[in-house]
């Protein structure tokens, strides 16, 4: 399930470096779903029987991601939530295997709502890199 949120940076043009290095300051990760042209940066909200992001998600407008020269263009934040099944496998004998498998099982509430004191907290996290972002020329 996924919340979007209007937002001052979408459409921004940005060095990639000067952003990364600034949201990673910040608490972000780059997710694991980047590739050379696009990618997403993940906030972790909350871990309570599933996931909470804030995601920004960017792409590139000059250059490969992780290169120096590169250049992004935000795209429309959103909340990004993904609830896990409950059932635990019994013959797990370790918690990193079962961790292991429980990150691909299919979500509970394809289309749950999202607490709103995530989305809260999401656009207060949103209005603080904001901010940041403004002090770094397009």
């Amino acid at each position: 399930m996924l919340y979007e949120l209007d937002s001052k940076i979408e459409n921004h043009v940005y060095s990639y470096q000067q952003v990364k290095a600034i949201l990673e300051k910040e608490g972000y990760a780059l997710g694991g779903a980047w590739d050379y042209d696009h990618g997403y940066f993940d906030y972790k909200l909350a871990n309570d029987g599933g996931y909470h992001f804030l995601r920004i998600p960017f792409q590139s407008e000059r250059g490969e991601i992780e290169h120096d020269a590169a250049v992004i263009r935000m795209g429309k934040p959103y909340i990004l939530t993904h609830r896990y099944q409950d059932d635990v496998d019994a013959y797990a004998e370790s918690s990193v295997i079962q961790a292991a498998f429980n990150q691909f099982q299919a979500p509970t509430e394809k289309d749950g709502d999202i607490p709103s004191n995530y989305i809260e907290k999401g656009k207060v996290v949103l209005q603080n890199l904001e901010v940041l972002l403004a002090q770094i020329s397009d």
